[in-house]
């Protein structure tokens, strides 16, 4: 009796008015609840929570609530303004260990820890009052759900489950007031002790919220309900984008890894596997992932008004409602270092599932915006294309989540990306390997000299080829096969970025190469000296860059016949070429050919094995019989002649010696400075051989203090013994004897001078 007295005492608390405030002529009422029960009323409790309106929960545990964070509660009182209730919920907390009445309120537990936070309604009024706890809208679910919670009564006062729907006016209705809709079983006996409130609720495929409905609150003495542990449990369905039972998906591995693009075309990406080179940003909650799934057919027609899907691998970004775009990954391609700024486009395919929209972005390499391109909706599946105009330097390119809609799941596919562009290493041509690229005529000539082994036949087109066994035929005679485009030597150095995006090809050739260039189509063969025969295991390796639509095949020639043998294509690389055994006289052929533009280019060409040496000459088989050093070099014209018009000294070179200036070659002209550090400037020619007296013309300029000296056969010996050009500008010339080898020209300053300068503008080769 005493406890009785005791809560209906504190029960005049019950009806707190609509707003919540310190009210005056309540605090004994709420002492008393404090003294005998421990709990206390939370100012404001319930004022917030994570109620909304339209937005469904995706997981049945969403609704799960302890009141400790009543704010994240999907859970709040009926408004007044829907006339379906005549009382609130307040939240009230436990503040000691003050034991509940067992036998007058129940049936929960009567020992509660301290701090924990419950509901509570109550009023002492003759007429009924009720109050209805709802939560957040389930948008459907498809197998019976199981909805707990623990609860308190007092004097009569019940509790119960109802289901509530839109009743299109704004408002709601109960369910259950329709006689064809399935009820709920609930239980929530009140005769045993610690027990729950239990609600089995049937599956429903409209969207429909629950509530907990305190009633039957009418006793002058005063009446209550506390509620705690809201727990529900089911399956729900038409939470997410329906993209079929055997949809799976992985973590986007790619080849990616933040280092620059050679070519626009390395950023093609189709299948999103190792050789794709776009990735996530790699710092978000939510991140791109691929997958090979097939998507439903409804699905696709319904997002897009087709059924056409992606194929093979793709990239796919899945948005659960309430996630904001800050939380969303990008796809993000590897740098591009350098564009111009000619005409580039960006094109990829999407699609997009929800309301979620897309932009492509050229960012920086700290992700800050360049430009942004907003990406149509109306577009999905079509291929988009995107033209990129202000960036040029150091930049990726990103597709992001521009906005959406996070009341639903959303998702987003990509693929079928490529980019085209012109990079600043591109290649502009299939003639464009570096401005620093020049060809000259090749010096060697076919002139039946002897191949004695099969290493004679090496070349690594050092000084214009003068010393390779090589060379073409002369262009008067008649052939039907062998073409009269001509072979030349490259020199460098080239541009390897360039080189590399016509070739595919790393390694770049070294110093002076062989090249066969065609501007509009034809072909070119370059010959070998005769080789008597192939014995055993002979190989012709060389190294092969083409461009354009050039090609290359490696052939025998019969000595006798000018027909192409036995021929073998040759692919960029290194290649090696197996030679059969030959009994008969023959010549190896690089045959080089195109279509239309291109270009081929070798270098280092060795040859091994064994083959046939030539006859030995008889002693005293021709009275006539002279040395081979007493041939003349028929190619010393060209090996002495200088223009300097494709920018370097031809096959001239600087002899370094201590003290030595270097020289540079610009405007047709050779420039040598000279100064008190560096004294002397020797410029030595190519090695040769002549058979008579020959003249070596020259065009010089002299300033400040340089003197010029001519020197044959050797430039260590002293400057005395050389021919000293007496004047400072003009036009001289040297003899060469018969015996000379080599010339040098040699630039000094005078014992006291400071600075001077040499300036050859031509030097051309002569007989008298």
């Amino acid at each position: 009796m005493t406890i009785l007295l005791l809560l209906i005492a504190f029960i005049g608390f019950i009806p707190i008015p609509e707003v919540e405030a310190c009210m005056p002529g309540y605090e004994a009422e709420r002492d008393r609840l404090r003294e005998h029960l421990g709990i206390e009323w939370i100012q404001n409790g319930l004022s917030k929570s994570g109620w909304t309106p339209s937005k469904s929960i995706r997981h049945s545990s969403d609704l799960n609530c302890d009141f400790s964070h009543p704010e994240k509660c999907q859970w709040k009182n009926m408004a007044d303004e829907k006339q379906m209730d005549s009382r609130d919920f307040y939240l009230f907390e436990k503040i000691d260990y003050t034991e509940f009445p067992v036998l007058r309120v129940g049936p929960g537990p009567s020992k509660i820890q301290q701090g924990d936070k419950m509901i509570f309604v109550g009023d002492k009024k003759r007429e009924e009052q009720h109050a209805i706890f709802y939560s957040s809208p389930i948008n459907c679910q498809n197998s019976t759900g199981n909805l707990t919670f623990t609860y308190w009564v007092y004097n009569s006062a019940r509790v119960e489950v109802i289901l509530l729907e839109d009743d299109g006016q704004g408002g709601y209705k109960m369910i259950f007031d329709d006689p064809s809709e399935e009820k709920p079983y609930v239980d929530c006996g009140t005769i045993q002790l610690n027990t729950e409130c239990h609600a089995e609720i049937p599956p429903r495929e409209k969207p429909f919220r629950i509530g907990i409905r305190a009633y039957e609150i009418s006793n002058t003495d005063g009446s209550f309900v506390m509620i705690d542990n809201i727990l529900y449990s089911a399956s729900l369905c038409k939470v997410g984008i329906d993209i079929g039972d055997n949809f799976k998906s992985n973590a986007l591995e790619t080849g990616a890894t933040g280092k620059h693009v050679d070519t626009a075309t390395e950023l093609k990406c189709d299948n999103f596997d190792s050789k794709c080179r776009w990735r996530s940003g790699g710092d978000a909650m939510v991140m791109w992932r691929r997958s090979s799934s097939i998507l439903p057919s409804p699905l696709l027609l319904n997002a897009t008004g087709t059924t056409v899907g992606p194929r093979g691998g793709y990239a796919v970004l899945y948005v659960e409602q309430g996630t904001q775009k800050k939380s969303l990954d990008i796809l993000r391609s590897d740098p591009i270092t350098c564009q111009s700024l000619t005409e580039n486009e960006f094109t990829f395919r999407f699609w997009e599932f929800g309301q979620i929209e897309l932009e492509a972005c050229a960012v920086d390499l700290m992700l800050k915006d360049i430009e942004c391109v907003p990406i149509p909706r109306g577009s999905s599946p079509a291929n988009v294309k995107l033209t990129f105009r202000k960036a040029t330097k150091n930049f990726m390119i990103v597709i992001r989540v521009s906005s959406l809609n996070s009341d639903f799941d959303n998702m987003v596919i990509v693929d079928d990306i490529s980019y085209r562009a012109t990079l600043c290493t591109d290649a502009l041509s299939v003639f464009d390997i570096g401005d620093s690229f020049v060809s000259t005529p090749m010096l060697s000539l076919l002139l039946s000299r002897n191949v004695h082994t099969a290493q004679d036949l090496s070349c690594d087109f050092s000084k214009r080829a003068s010393a390779c066994l090589w060379g073409m035929l002369n262009q008067d005679e008649e052939s039907s096969d062998i073409a009269s485009n001509t072979w030349t030597v490259g020199h460098g150095p080239l541009n390897d970025e360039k080189l590399y995006s016509l070739t595919g090809i790393s390694e770049m050739p070294e110093g002076e190469f062989g090249l066969a260039k065609f501007e509009t189509g034809g072909s070119a063969v370059l010959l070998s000296e005769v080789v008597r025969c192939a014995l055993d295991n002979v190989h012709v390796q060389f190294k092969l860059w083409t461009t354009g639509t050039a090609k290359i095949k490696v052939c025998l020639v019969e000595e006798s016949s000018p027909s192409l043998l036995d021929c073998q294509d040759a692919s960029s690389g290194d290649v090696v070429v197996d030679l059969p055994r030959i009994r008969r006289p023959f010549r190896v052929a690089f045959s080089a050919e195109a279509e239309d533009q291109g270009m081929v280019l070798i270098d280092d060409i060795v040859v091994t094995g064994q083959i046939c040496p030539p006859t030995a000459a008889k002693q005293f088989s021709s009275k006539t019989f002279r040395p081979t050093a007493d041939i003349p070099d028929p190619n010393v014209c060209r090996l002495l002649s200088c223009d300097f018009h494709l920018g370097h000294a031809c096959l001239y070179e600087s002899s370094q010696v201590p003290h030595s200036a270097m020289h540079g070659v610009s405007q047709r002209k050779l420039n040598a400075f000279l100064t008190r550090s560096k004294r002397v400037f020797i410029l030595e020619s190519p090695q040769f051989r002549l058979n008579t007296v020959a003249r070596l013309h020259f065009d010089y300029k002299l300033q400040g203090d340089a003197n010029l000296f001519i020197c044959n056969d050797s430039g260590t010996k002293e400057l005395e013994s050389c021919f000293k050009v007496e004047g400072r500008e003009g036009n001289d010339y040297i003899e060469l004897l018969a015996s000379d080898t080599k010339v040098y020209i040699i630039s000094r300053l005078s014992e006291s001078g400071k600075s001077g300068s040499l300036e050859i503008s031509k030097i051309v080769f002569t007989d008298t």
